[in-house]
């Protein structure tokens, strides 16, 4: 794993030489009932293409062994005084190497953002299945049928302002996708030094359970990461 991350810490680095950038790496504390503590270290990295076509790539690794790769792309379809509406697509993949198995997700999203509020929803697949993989499948092996995503958020000020403050509810984060029935809560945060750099912090509630199966209790997380604008 420490390889992987070197390799992607490495590309980001070669795609610091070309402009409109973003670079994002945060620490997360994470308490659930039904799994204790755990700890993860996040890499994320966004290329402007074009202005209206937005690509993104990030890591995650956990101390319980979980390991998550994101890719997405972010397409605008139209640009009005008022807000942009938006498409997104995500392919997220995850892996659980203590149960031997790895999930494979895929999200569509319409959007519409403004200066101070962003909402999603859109439908997303599920597939899991067996390490390694099996031409005959498996117990292990499981399509879930199409699931609804959401996301609503909110800020104080607009992406502009030195400091800001929000919340969100969705069914879905960087690393994960829920259910649609189990939502993510979080308020959030960030503070600007200045030279395209940025402190973030969030806070939050998320359903309690393993490889997206729920419990009775929610369990709670919390980050602290820096963003490097260019």
């Amino acid at each position: 794993m420490k390889k992987l991350l070197i390799s992607f810490a490495l590309l980001l680095f070669v795609l610091s030489a070309r402009a409109q950038w973003t670079f994002q790496t945060y620490g997360e504390y994470d308490y659930a009932r039904t799994s204790g503590s755990s700890a993860s270290l996040a890499l994320k990295g966004d290329y402007r293409l074009a202005d209206n076509f937005n690509v993104g790539l990030g890591l995650q690794a956990n101390t319980l062994g979980r390991y998550s790769l994101n890719l997405q792309y972010q397409v605008d379809l139209l640009k009005a005084k008022n807000g942009t509406l938006y498409v997104e697509n995500r392919y997220l993949y995850r892996l659980f190497p203590n149960y031997k198995l790895q999930e494979f997700n895929a999200l569509l999203d319409l959007g519409w953002r403004n200066r101070h509020f962003n909402f999603q929803f859109g439908l997303t697949n599920r597939y899991t299945a067996p390490i390694p993989l099996r031409k005959n499948g498996g117990m292990e092996t499981v399509f879930e049928p199409m699931n609804v995503t959401f996301c609503v958020e909110g800020n104080l000020f607009d992406q502009q302002h030195p400091w800001n403050v929000g919340a969100r509810i969705s069914n879905y984060r960087d690393f994960v996708i829920e259910r649609f029935t189990l939502f993510f809560y979080s308020v959030n945060g960030y503070y600007d030094f200045g030279n395209g750099l940025r402190l973030t912090s969030e806070f939050g509630l998320h359903p309690a359970g393993v490889l997206n199966l729920s419990a009775q209790y929610n369990g709670w997380f919390g980050n602290v990461g820096l963003v490097w604008k260019q």
